[in-house]
């Protein structure tokens, strides 16, 4: 909790200079404006709905960069039989944490058709803007994903208020919702989380992969990665907690939940 309140205290805005960083920084707020008005988003007190659309979206989307960045960088390391200096690792590690948010999500709440259908259109359209991206100036690329992310700290620190808030309809609907298992799982979370802890864990994620992404948009391609004690520390730490654990069990035929795999079926 007081982790919580010290990550989400503060909202730092990076200000553009550089002309592609204006443009971007524009274009990703002509965007959400857009989305807003696609979706019925009313920031003072946004419907239920309306607001899982706009998660849905958004980690979709959030889980792009990050492998794409990998991928980059690990054909580029081998290609040129050189090191990478740690950077793979924290790509991986954000497109994996983006991609367990919207499975938290999916696991929460149900998805109609066309919040599916947005998702699938979307990925294609940010994939393809992003890729050529990334091949022709990295930098940039981490810069307009450093904004995106701040429209992220600001969309869930929004959430947080409004589900704290009497009389709201995100209070109304979710101030008791229960985490869901998959989250508790992830996160190690206590049996009696809330859906509300599991907002504000997301939201400090994305104040970790804004952070991140403005940093790597100020260095170098051979500049040594300067978040690879951090990952060393929480590899710890997540060791010792599963080394703790009187109840852990053997993960094979397991699915995520740690419930039985169904058996395949056989081939004809």
């Amino acid at each position: 909790e007081d982790e919580v309140k010290e990550r989400l205290a503060t909202q730092p805005r990076h200000t553009p200079t550089l002309l592609s960083e204006k443009i971007l920084n524009y274009g990703i707020k002509g965007l959400y404006w857009a989305f807003n008005k696609a979706t019925g988003y009313v920031a003072a007190d946004p419907t239920p709905n309306s607001i899982i659309t706009r998660l849905l979206f958004l980690e979709s989307i959030a889980g792009v960069p990050g492998m794409v960045a990998a991928q980059h960088r690990h054909f580029a390391s081998l290609r040129n039989m050189s090191r990478d200096y740690g950077w793979i690792h924290t790509l991986l590690e954000e497109a994996e944490n983006e991609r367990m948010h919207l499975l938290t999500f999916i696991h929460a709440f149900e998805v109609t058709s066309l919040q599916r259908a947005v998702v699938f259109g979307m990925q294609f359209g940010w994939a393809g803007f992003f890729i050529p991206l990334y091949v022709l100036s990295p930098r940039t690329a981490h810069r307009s994903v450093g904004y995106i992310e701040e429209m992220a700290v600001y969309t869930y620190s929004n959430i947080i208020q409004l589900m704290d808030t009497p009389g709201t309809k995100l209070h109304e609907a979710w101030s008791t919702k229960e985490a869901p298992e998959i989250a508790k799982v992830y996160w190690r979370m206590d049996d009696k989380a809330t859906f509300m802890d599991v907002i504000k864990q997301i939201a400090v994620d994305e104040t970790n992969h804004r952070d991140v992404n403005h940093t790597f948009a100020e260095m170098q391609w051979h500049d040594v990665n300067p978040y690879v004690n951090k990952h060393i520390q929480d590899a710890g730490k997540a060791y010792d907690y599963w080394k703790s654990k009187n109840d852990a069990v053997e993960g094979k035929n397991l699915d995520y939940l740690m419930n039985e795999k169904p058996e395949p079926k056989p081939q004809s």
